[in-house]
């Protein structure tokens, strides 16, 4: 018998291809994802790159900036170097004079006070000026005082002494003797001579001795005279007027005479202020007297201007311009022995 067969149960078999087709999409995908990748890998590398090749340039042109600068360092540093290197050597050379400066100080502090006492001793012995001997030798004792030597203290001692001597000198006041004698000779010109009219007196003036007289207080021997001068002066004042002089012959001066008298006046009073200049107490005198005497004899004392000059020229003429001078021995023999310990 034939036995035909049973339909077996079959399942379909499955589908492969959508599997494989999703496989290769996601391939695709991946490689382009790759692809992508790597493009964008390759421009971040050329801009990385160029951005190194910018740094490398910028570094490149800053380490060569920096060399320049350390060049200019370097030199500018070298000649800091020479610079302090002078400056050394020129304090070394300060120092060095500073020093000798220093040994040199007393020494020549020595040659100055040297200086002073031979000045003073010139102007005692030529001109006699005892204020500037005076003013040297205060100056030396001075600058001793600043140098701390005991070898010292034997000079200032004999200084101190001159210097007392020449404070009790007499001061003679040569200028202001010669300050008078100009101001008497430039008031010559000004004082009435005997030879000139005099000024006439006032018809309403009555003189003195005549008010006297008629008060009854004028001195006994001098009424007449007194009262004679006042009615004269009353009745006759416009043509008669009395003097007394003593010496006639100086009211018949010309005038030329009477301008060669006050020349000759002013020409004694110069005179004599050179001879006070000159310290010539002869030729002093001899010039005031004959100037007292021009002035007596020929200008009108009573006039308050003569008056007054007469009087000066008398005080003038009692002042004394030679006096005897110390010497500064003391200070020249202690300043003599200083020398040799000095130049030692």
């Amino acid at each position: 018998m034939n036995e035909t067969p049973s339909p077996v149960a079959t399942t379909p078999a499955p589908d492969r291809r959508p599997r494989r087709v999703g496989r290769t999409l996601a391939l695709l995908v991946f490689a382009a994802a790759v692809a992508v990748a790597l493009v964008y890998a390759v421009r971040e590398t050329r801009r990385l790159g160029q951005q190194l090749e910018r740094l490398q340039a910028e570094t490149a042109a800053a380490l060569a900036e920096s060399a320049r600068a350390a060049a200019d360092a370097r030199d500018r540093i070298a000649r800091i170097e020479e610079e302090i290197e002078r400056i050394k050597e020129s304090r070394a050379a300060v120092d060095q004079l500073y020093l000798e400066l220093t040994r040199g100080r007393d020494d020549a502090a020595l040659i100055e006070v040297d200086r002073l006492v031979t000045l003073a001793a010139q102007e005692l012995q030529v001109t006699g000026n005892v204020a500037a001997a005076l003013a040297a030798l205060q100056s030396a004792d001075a600058r001793l005082a600043r140098l701390e030597r005991p070898q010292l203290v034997g000079l200032r001692r004999a200084i101190g002494r001159d210097i007392e001597r020449l404070r009790a000198v007499p001061a003679v006041d040569l200028t202001g003797i010669a300050l008078k004698l100009d101001q008497i000779a430039q008031g010559v010109d000004t004082w009435p001579l005997l030879a000139e009219p005099a000024a006439r007196p006032a018809r309403t003036t009555e003189p003195k001795a005549a008010a006297d007289a008629k008060k009854g207080g004028g001195p006994a021997a001098d009424g007449f005279a007194a009262r004679l001068r006042a009615w004269l002066a009353r009745e006759f004042g416009d043509l008669v007027r009395i003097r007394e002089v003593d010496t006639p012959d100086a009211l018949l001066l010309t005038t030329a005479q009477q301008q060669l008298v006050r020349h000759q006046l002013r020409l004694r009073l110069l005179n004599a202020r050179l001879a006070l200049q000159a310290r010539n107490e002869r030729m002093f005198r001899a010039d005031l007297a004959e100037a007292q005497a021009l002035l007596a004899r020929y200008f009108d004392t009573k006039h308050p201007a003569a008056a007054n000059a007469a009087l000066q020229l008398r005080q003038i003429a009692q002042s004394t311009l030679n006096v005897e001078l110390p010497a500064i021995n003391d200070t020249l023999a202690a300043l003599r022995a200083l020398r040799p310990a000095t130049a030692r």
